[in-house]
């Protein structure tokens, strides 16, 4: 009886040994499964997402001799006699859009087909622009090619300086009479 009782309890734990390692397996394998079908499904939504936001920012071009050809919500601004792109006037996306036209012919069609003056904000260039003055920014030169603008206020200013150039901060110190205490070296 014993002996029957201990072969047969032995077994049983074997199978269920067995089981839990077959079932682990299969645990195992499902998990790999799910985090592979996450992972093509958030890629799936970026791309989407991606592909979305492209379409709302990328350059439309339109006829700089008649002003048209711009999608309904978008006008035509006219930079010279061979190009003309549509731009977004409403006021958010011009605000975000206009410092990046980075002609000043364009910006001024811009501001002149919207009805609207463009500002550089902070982070922003001001080579073909201006800084918002009623934001207390300062345009600063890093170059010939590149002005941005700066927000000289102390706590502004240390979040943004430890990511700038050395020429830019170094102007950008001149320019604020301030010192960066959060510079970070790269490598």
């Amino acid at each position: 009886g014993s002996r029957h009782f201990g072969s047969s309890w032995s077994s049983g734990l074997l199978r269920l040994r067995q089981l839990f390692r077959s079932r682990a397996h299969t645990d195992l394998r499902m998990m790999r499964c799910a985090a592979l079908c996450t992972v093509i499904f958030g890629a799936a939504c970026l791309s989407s997402a991606a592909a979305a936001a492209a379409a709302e920012t990328a350059v439309v071009k339109c006829n700089a001799s008649t002003l048209e050809g711009c999608p309904q919500g978008l006008s035509c601004a006219k930079k010279d006699e061979q190009w003309a792109q549509c731009v977004n006037c409403s006021v958010d996306q011009f605000v975000l859009d206009c410092p990046y036209f980075w002609d000043a012919n364009l910006t001024a069609a811009a501001e002149d087909v919207c009805g609207q003056t463009c500002l550089g904000h902070r982070g922003s260039q001001c080579v073909s622009i201006a800084c918002d003055a009623s934001k207390n920014l300062t345009c600063v030169s890093s170059s010939e090619t590149w002005s941005q603008c700066v927000d000289c206020e102390a706590s502004a200013f240390h979040e943004d300086c430890g990511s700038w150039s050395e020429e830019l901060l170094a102007e950008a110190e001149t320019a604020c009479s301030a010192t960066c205490h959060s510079r970070i070296r790269l490598l």
